[in-house]
């Protein structure tokens, strides 16, 4: 009798012994999910307010082009209060960070010489021997012809690839050259988006150099890299006045730059936006449309795109500028 309660007493605290692990495991695992339950609710509360951040952001920007006269500093009338159109970064609501680029400091693709794509595509890296061959797809892509060029490609070159023929028209945002027989392959032009960087395809002319990045001051005739990062670099003292003013700094003949270079900025703009810790960026072009029925502005196209800007220091970067007083009798932001 004893034995046998012993035995009965042993099995009873090894099935005790047993219940409490199951137990504990249950509740540990209870406990590791609740927490991640928890880690994902305060993830999606912190992106949710993110992206409120960026939505607040896009109406202050929206609301400064529509409202704001453009000046040889940018959106603004002096080297104060006043954001820059070269791409650099301020600090918008939260810690976004939003960049406004002029298009006319862009390369336009749908207009560019020859000359100036081939120099552009030397800086981006494309052997000399594939050039003339991006330059002939190109022109064969958004020409309204169907007849090819020596080094082009038309339809049956696209079906043969197993590509959407060309839509024989202009290029509608500077991404879509990946859609371009033989663009689409080359990594040096879409490794951290440099091509759609440095381009766009809005229907502004000529070029800015006091918005310009170097690559594009670079495609210039006679311009070098070393003058170009050089015109960087004084422009933000001062920005550029007069055709004459730039060609005395560039050394380029006045007569080449006749009707390639304006100084004011044009009515389309290319605005970038991020956050910390968002490995994508939002990138759209606003179009100045003052006299339009349906607004001050367009947005010409929306995309969400991969992040190219490494901005670490956040707390480094300039917030916006604030508002400027609007004056008692506005007129159209497109002058100073």
């Amino acid at each position: 009798m004893s034995a046998q309660s012993s035995r009965q007493k042993g099995f009873v605290l090894v099935l005790t012994l047993w219940m409490l692990a199951i137990i504990t495991i249950a509740a540990g695992y209870l406990a590791d999910r609740v927490m991640h339950a928890m880690e994902l609710a305060q993830r999606s509360q912190k992106n949710t307010q993110v992206l409120l951040n960026l939505s607040e952001t896009r109406a202050e920007i929206l609301f400064r082009l529509g409202t704001t006269r453009l000046s040889l500093y940018g959106l603004g009338q002096g080297p104060d209060g006043t954001i820059a159109l070269d791409n650099r970064p301020y600090r918008g609501v939260g810690e976004t960070i939003v960049r406004l680029q002029d298009n006319r400091g862009l390369l336009n693709l749908n207009i560019v010489s020859d000359d100036r794509l081939h120099r552009l595509l030397g800086i981006l890296d494309v052997p000399a021997g594939q050039r003339g061959m991006l330059i002939d797809t190109l022109h064969d892509y958004v020409d309204v012809d169907s007849l090819k060029r020596l080094n082009g490609a038309e339809a049956p070159e696209y079906a043969a690839a197993g590509l959407p023929p060309p839509r024989n028209e202009r290029l509608s945002t500077p991404f879509e050259p990946r859609r371009i027989l033989g663009w689409r392959g080359l990594n040096q032009l879409w490794d951290n988006e440099r091509l759609p960087s440095l381009s766009t395809t809005s229907y502004s002319v000529a070029l800015n150099p006091n918005t310009a990045p170097w690559e594009v001051l670079a495609t210039l005739p006679g311009m070098t890299n070393e003058v170009a990062r050089n015109i960087i670099v004084q422009r933000k003292l001062i920005p550029f006045a007069s055709p004459d003013q730039f060609a005395q700094l560039s050394g380029i003949p006045p007569a080449l730059l006749f009707l390639q270079i304006i100084m004011l900025p044009s009515d389309a703009v290319r605005v970038i936006q991020s956050a910390p810790g968002l490995p994508w960026a939002l990138q759209y072009n606003v179009s100045l449309t003052p006299n339009e029925d349906h607004g001050p502005w367009r947005i010409d196209y929306y995309y969400k795109t991969r992040l190219t800007y490494k901005d670490d220091k956040v707390k480094d970067i300039p917030e916006l500028p604030k508002r400027s007083t609007l004056p008692a009798a506005f007129s159209a932001p497109f002058l100073p």
